[in-house]
């Protein structure tokens, strides 16, 4: 192989080696700038922006006004006394307990010290008790509560479970659930309230 022969292999080595070069580096940058925080940085938001709304929604509130009790309310669409028949059978089937001195059913669940109670939605109105026909006066809603025996106690993750079921249970009788704001409660919200995440 001769001086002119191999010259002429190395430039053609040199040139493919840098115009590889060139190209791998103009990859690396235009990636870079793909993924700074500008052009990039939007276009990855582009997917999750429906997740982030749904993030920013307000977490429901369940703590009461005197702060002694966390809980929900069922609004019912269309009280009539066939409701009031389906909602006597709802509550026998959860277990609900007559308490005429508060005019409200204690249900038991999974922590004595937090009771769960389902009265009236609109005080001064009690709940009847449902036997002996003393039940005409039309039921427009109910709030499901878990009463605290101490200000310092938190609902019982367990509590806040059995509240929501109740509340989506009652709420197919007809009805919507809404919080302590008469807020109306959505799916995401029902699991920020079991999660623990609802203010309370």
């Amino acid at each position: 192989m001769d001086t002119r022969t191999l010259v002429l292999i190395v430039a053609i080595g040199a040139m493919w080696l840098s115009l590889t070069s060139g190209c791998v580096a103009a990859y690396l940058i235009l990636s870079n700038k793909m993924w700074s925080p500008g052009i990039g940085a939007k276009r990855r938001r582009k997917p999750s922006s429906g997740l982030q709304l749904k993030a920013r929604e307000p977490a429901p509130t369940l703590v009461d006004e005197n702060g002694t009790s966390w809980g929900v309310y069922v609004l019912f669409e269309s009280p009539s006394s066939g409701l009031n028949e389906r909602l006597r059978l709802a509550l026998s089937s959860a277990g609900g307990v007559y308490e005429s001195s508060t005019g409200a059913f204690a249900v038991k669940g999974e922590s004595s010290r937090n009771p769960i109670y389902i009265e009236n939605a609109f005080p001064p109105g009690k709940l009847p008790s449902f036997t002996d026909d003393n039940y005409q006066h039309l039921i427009k809603g109910v709030r499901i509560k878990v009463v605290a025996d101490s200000l310092s106690l938190s609902p019982n993750k367990l509590q806040l479970v059995r509240l929501v079921s109740l509340a989506k249970g009652f709420a197919r009788l007809g009805g919507s659930v809404v919080d302590a704001k008469k807020q109306p409660i959505t799916k995401a919200g029902f699991k920020a309230v079991i999660a623990g995440k609802a203010t309370v």
